[in-house]
Order: structure tokens, then C-alpha cells, then sequence
């Protein structure tokens, strides 16, 4: 019963973190920094930015903004 208890607090903290990772984030392509859409840097970038996914912007190499946290 521990266990059953155990395994379901662990894939209930799981299910947060991936769905985190779909938010969406402004990312830089000549950089590859990646930024939350209300970061100051994300408002400023207009010509090399794309809206993504965290995802997608981490699976491309990309890292977070020191600023924000993407």
C-alpha cells in the first residue's frame, strides 16, 4: 500500500513538469536563448524571434534567459 501511495504522489508531481514544457516561449534563433512572452528581452527581440514551445526550443539546443527563466 506504501508503495501504491508513494508511486502515485511521484507521477502527480511528474504531470506539472511536462506540461510545463509546452508553455509557450519566444526563442531567439540567432542566440538561442529562449524567453517567456512577458520578459523584457522577448518584448524587445523582433526580427530574429519565433513563438515555440519550451519543448521545442530545448530539443533545437536552446537555453534558457538568465533573466526570466524561459
Amino acid at each position: 500500500m506504501r508503495k501504491i501511495l508513494c508511486l502515485l504522489v511521484l507521477l502527480g508531481l511528474a504531470v506539472p513538469v511536462a506540461a510545463a514544457d509546452n508553455s509557450p516561449v519566444v526563442m531567439n534563433v540567432k542566440t538561442y536563448i529562449y524567453h517567456q512572452p512577458s520578459c523584457h528581452w522577448a518584448e524587445r527581440c523582433t526580427k530574429n524571434c519565433v513563438k515555440t514551445t519550451k519543448q521545442e526550443a530545448q530539443a533545437k539546443g536552446a537555453r534558457a534567459c538568465k533573466v526570466c527563466g524561459g
